[in-house]
Formats: C-alpha cells, sequence, structure tokens
C-alpha cells in the first residue's frame, strides 16, 4: 500500500530494514530490541497524529523518538549487535527522517504565519 506521506512511506521503508538488522539480537538483549521496535512504531503513529491535528508537539515528539532510535543503534553497535555498516545505513535512513520533518515543521509554522497575517 503507497502511502500518500511521504515521509511515513520512508518510514515503513526504515522499519523494514531496522526489523530485519536487529533479528537476531540475543534473547539477553530482548528489551533493547523491543526499545527499537516500540519507538519505530511510535515514530509512525506521530507522523499520522502530526498530520491529523497539525499539532508542532507531535512533530517535536517525531525528533526526540528518532534521537532515541538513534541512541539505542548507537548501542546496539558498541555492544557488536549490528554492524558497522547496517549502523550506518539506519543513520542515513533516520537523518532523511529527521530532515523531512524539521521541514514539515518548518512549513507548517509558515502556514501557521500566513494564515494569521490574514
Amino acid at each position: 500500500m503507497q502511502d500518500k506521506l511521504l515521509i511515513a512511506t520512508r518510514i515503513k521503508k526504515t522499519i523494514e530494514y531496522i526489523e530485519k538488522a536487529i533479528c537476531n539480537y540475543p534473547h539477553t538483549e530482548v528489551i533493547l530490541k523491543n526499545k527499537i521496535m516500540d519507538s519505530c512504531y511510535d515514530l509512525l503513529e506521530l507522523v499520522y497524529k502530526a498530520n491529523v491535528h497539525k499539532n508542532d508537539k507531535y512533530m517535536k515528539d517525531l525528533i526526540v523518538r528518532i534521537r532515541m532510535i538513534n541512541y539505542y543503534i548507537k548501542v546496539s553497535l558498541d555492544k557488536k549487535l549490528i554492524s558497522f555498516k547496517k549502523y550506518e545505513v539506519v543513520g542515513r535512513h533516520l537523518l532523511e527522517i529527521n530532515k523531512m520533518t524539521n521541514t514539515w515543521m518548518k512549513n507548517e509554522k509558515e502556514k501557521q504565519s500566513i494564515q494569521s497575517d490574514n
């Protein structure tokens, strides 16, 4: 299913990549694995909420969630649970989502500014 929101499509692709990258975590790291996946799904949920409610809070929460996923992936690298290559790929995905979110926030602020001027 193709999503109308480009950022949602990007997040779904990121989730798919991360799921494959962390599928072989040992049972001792199940909490870290669950934190990563829960945060990924939270990202997608926040995008849809931000789109419906046009609320800056959800977009800011998106940025926080992206940073947390990045941190969890860095911890995974430090524990040698993922390769440096996978770490870089996830980092690029997250960077792109972060840029998209920041652009979206900027555009929403401009729209609100124009509407308040009228």
